[in-house]
Order: structure tokens, then sequence, then C-alpha cells
């Protein structure tokens, strides 16, 4: 009775061993290896994911950002090179502890060329009109006084020389009638005197000449007025010829899709 117990215990045993041994083949070792693939496969580590605005899916460990730029490395290749990506051609980041960071898009700003407004322009208009209106004004008023001053002037030398030739006349005459009467020239103190040009011509002949001082100085205003008006019509075509030829320019246009690997 004893012997058939123990017999059948030990039988009893050498099924439990198998039934564990069948437990470890058919169920711990492929669950072991299950966990192990779980823990140690590269897929299971954690991983940053950088999320493009085309939809692609970047796994990644990112390495720092700026307003530019953000720097990561490739996950399936975490000693290789540093990678970059513009931040405008991010959507965003999802990081390995759960954190997600949208790029904010900043607020485009289409920046105009630098085109001269039509008030410089116009301004560029008004200064010609205004040069040439004094250029005219100070011309005629220069060339009236000119002309009177010149008249003025011929007018007393004619003057001038009809006077000397009717004291000459009168000298004439006397000399003759008095060498007739006392048979020798008469004295020079009954001789009439002539006076200078300027004495006979006085105050008219300071006139003349203020005239023509006066008439020249206008002369000179109205040229360089005439100057102004030139330079400001050169001035004015170039910048027209600036605002026509000038191509538009969109600052906020960016290329997108460059990316630098740099080793260190």
């Amino acid at each position: 009775m004893d012997k058939s117990f123990s017999t059948s215990q030990s039988k009893s045993k050498k099924k439990g061993r198998s039934g564990n041994t069948f437990f470890l083949k058919a169920i711990a070792m492929p669950a072991l290896m299950v966990l192990f693939c779980i823990f140690f496969s590269p897929a299971a580590q954690a991983q940053d994911k950088i999320i493009q605005k085309n939809g692609k899916e970047i796994k990644a460990k990112v390495l720092g950002t700026d307003s530019q730029y953000i720097r990561y490395k490739r996950f399936d290749n975490p000693t290789g090179p540093d990678y970059f990506l513009f931040r405008s051609d991010v959507l965003k980041i999802e990081y390995e502890n759960g954190k997600t960071e949208t790029q904010t898009e900043p607020e485009k700003v289409t920046q105009e060329p630098a085109r001269k407004t039509p008030v410089n322009t116009e301004t560029l208009e008004r200064k010609i009109a205004k040069y040439q209106k004094r250029s005219m004004t100070f011309l005629t008023a220069g060339s009236v006084a000119i002309v009177a001053g010149a008249i003025t002037i011929l007018k007393l030398t004619g003057d001038y020389n009809k006077y000397k030739t009717a004291v000459q006349g009168t000298n004439d005459s006397y000399t003759s009638w008095y060498q007739t009467n006392y048979k020798t020239a008469p004295p020079a103190g009954d001789l009439q005197k002539q006076e200078s040009f300027s004495a006979f011509a006085s105050p008219g002949i300071y006139g003349g000449a203020a005239a023509l001082i006066s008439g020249l100085a206008l002369d000179l205003i109205g040229l360089r007025n005439m100057q102004l008006a030139r330079k400001a019509r050169t001035e004015l075509a170039n910048k027209q010829q600036e605002l026509s030829l000038q191509p538009f320019y969109d600052a906020s246009y960016q290329t997108t899709g460059l990316k630098i690997a740099l080793s260190f």
C-alpha cells in the first residue's frame, strides 16, 4: 500500500515538472521575448515627432529651437549629424513627454517696394513751376531795367554831344568876331567852358547806371532760378523712371524645403 502510494506520488511530481516545463516553453518564453522587444526595440524608446505642414512626419530627438530653426537628430540615427528645419515649415512638435508645441506662424506683412509717393512728385512739379515763374519774372524785370538804363545813357550821351557841339560853335563864332575886331585871340576867360559828362548828365546818368546794374542782378537771379528749374525737371524725370522700372518685391515670400545637415 505504501509502495503504490509513493509510486503514484512520484508520477504526479514528474507530471508537474513536465507541465511546468511546457508552460515555460509554450507561454513564458514567448512572453519574455515580446517584453524584450517592447522594451529594447528602437521603436519603443522615447521619441519626438516633428510634423511638417506638408504632412510629413519626422521621428527625431529635438535638440533645440530658436526663432528661425529647429535642430534635431534623426531617431534612427542618434549618433549621426544634426539636422535643421525652418520653423515656418513645421506645423507642430510632439515631444516624448506628451507636450505638444504648435508653431504659430507670424503675421505676414507684405512689404511694398520703396516707391516714391505721388506727393514727392507733385512737390517737384510745384518747385519747377515756382522756379520757372521766378525765372520769367526776374529775367523780364532785369531786361526792362537794362533796356531803360541803356536808353537813358544813350540819350544823355547824345544830348552831351549836342551840347559840346553847341558850345564849340559858340566859342568859334566868338573867336572869329573877336579876331576881326581886335586882331587877336580872345581871352580864355571869355570863352564858354564845357561841363564834364557826369556834371552834364547828372542825375540821369546815375539813374541809368543803377538801372543797368539792377537789370544785370535781376537777370542773374532769373538765370539761377532757370538753372534750379532745369535741375528739378531732371530729378523729376529720374524719379518717374525709377517708379516705372522698379520691380515689386514681397519680403514675406520664403523658399521652403531647405534643410541643412551639420556634423560636429
